[in-house]
């Protein structure tokens, strides 16, 4: 199982605690999914960017919490990157057939990533949510993800 999740890593807030730590709702019901104790790989990076993908995966939550179009936020991010056009064709074995395939976020650049996170709100205001205004869905957003953890 793969998860892409925030997490911070800070200083204890409770005695014997140590790690990182998930600060949203959203980045709690991502580490739900692993039992405690367990061992787990993380891909770990600070650049400036982060605030972006926090944004971006934001609204995917938003969409896959609150529709029944995608299976979980993962379909929901796969299926926002076609409707957007950031997708390359791939044979699909079980098809037997191309199909569209969501191209990964890992090497995007700035830039790339702000177009494309405004393309996948517009498709979401637009054919998701439509009626909603944009300033309306930022605001949800950019609660969501500044929600602190335990307070």
């Amino acid at each position: 199982m793969s998860v892409e999740t925030f997490l911070r890593k800070r200083r204890a807030h409770y005695a014997g605690e140590i790690g990182l730590f998930a600060e949203s709702q959203m980045a709690e019901e991502d580490l739900v999914l692993f039992g405690l104790d367990k061992e787990l790989m993380a891909k770990l990076w600070t650049e400036k960017r982060i605030e972006q993908l926090r944004y971006l995966w934001g609204l995917v939550h938003k969409v896959s919490d609150n529709t029944d179009l995608f299976v979980d936020k993962d379909d929901a991010m796969e299926g926002l990157k076609i409707a957007t056009g950031y997708y390359r064709m791939v044979w699909d074995t079980r098809l037997q057939k191309l199909a569209p395939r969501g191209r990964s976020l890992t090497r995007i650049n700035d830039e790339r990533l702000r177009l494309l996170t405004g393309k996948i709100q517009t498709v979401i205001r637009e054919q998701i949510f439509p009626g909603m205004k944009d300033s309306e869905l930022r605001r949800e957003i950019e609660d969501m993800i500044s929600e602190p953890k335990g307070t």
